[in-house]
């Protein structure tokens, strides 16, 4: 039995709780992959800190490491929202960052991207797109928490090359202590759902983190996400307070995966990426969920 007393989540597990049905044999779901899920099944993924979506696209292996995990719950989740522009000026284009509301987010990522003419003396906005970054802390057992970080574009990147997803850690008090599981979806233009789930994945103590190479192409959707158990480091005792900083680098320059692989780190405050390479990357404020309670 978990002996969680959470101070400010009762309330969210209250209603956690009233989602959890009887374990059933039946076929309540089938997803993108035809794996055929059972009621008890999809409330254990939903409980785990898996999304709709997560669920619709989830592929067998993922499923099977999953579905039993009985009891866990979202404790805490938060959420960023950033802008990139792509501005012509002279014939010469920059990118310029910029953290905005989820309103402005959504009302934003309804427009189309807009194109001006290109020339030596046009100033205008040639291209936006919009990213939503949400992590998660998940409470699992006395032993373990799980760490996601989500990252969904709600309008598309122009350039797509090796992104960085990834989520920091409080080293004094947590360790990872499984692998780090990673995918990327996207749908086309044809409405062809594809992932990829390879990549470069880097677990240090202060966080885990993987490159991710964009698809290139039509795409109407493009979703990431990562995540790892933690478990306390030796010798600490009882956990009172917890943070998760999740992250996401975005590159407008192609790069070598294995030569950036040396040259970064994942923190509670962020990816850091060293001179010269941080050159080619965005520098976003982390979304931190914090959890108050008692573990």
């Amino acid at each position: 039995m978990k002996k969680y007393l959470y101070s400010i989540v009762i309330a969210s597990l209250i209603i956690m709780s009233a989602t959890v049905v009887k374990a059933s044999n039946e076929v309540y779901y089938i997803n993108g992959h035809g794996i055929e899920i059972t009621e008890q099944e999809y409330n254990n993924l939903l409980g785990l800190g898996f999304t709709e979506k997560d669920i619709e696209n989830m592929v067998q292996q993922e499923f099977e490491a999953n579905k039993n995990i009985e009891g866990a719950a979202v404790l805490s989740e938060a959420s960023k929202y950033y802008k990139y522009t792509t501005i012509t000026r002279n014939g010469r284009k920059t990118k310029t960052v910029s953290e905005i509301t989820k309103e402005e987010a959504i009302r934003q990522s309804q427009n189309q991207p807009t194109r001006g003419p290109v020339g030596e003396y046009y100033d205008g906005v040639s291209a936006i797109a919009i990213i939503e970054v949400r992590s998660k802390i998940v409470g699992i057992s006395n032993t373990y928490m799980r760490y996601k970080v989500e990252a969904q574009w709600l309008s598309m990147p122009l350039d797509r090359y090796y992104d960085i997803i990834g989520i920091g850690i409080e080293p004094t008090k947590v360790k990872i202590a499984s692998v780090l599981m990673y995918r990327e979806n996207w749908l086309t233009t044809g409405d062809d759902l594809d992932y990829i789930d390879t990549g470069y994945p880097k677990s240090e103590t202060t966080g885990g983190s993987a490159q991710i190479q964009l698809p290139s192409g039509g795409i109407q959707t493009l979703y990431s996400y990562l995540y790892f158990n933690v478990r306390k480091q030796d010798n600490v005792g009882t956990i009172t307070e917890l943070e998760a900083c999740g992250d996401y680098a975005h590159t407008t320059s192609s790069v070598n995966p294995q030569t950036i692989y040396y040259n970064y780190n994942m923190y509670l405050s962020g990816i850091d990426i060293d001179y010269p390479y941080d050159l080619t990357y965005d520098d976003l404020t982390p979304a931190c969920a914090h959890f108050v309670g008692t573990w």
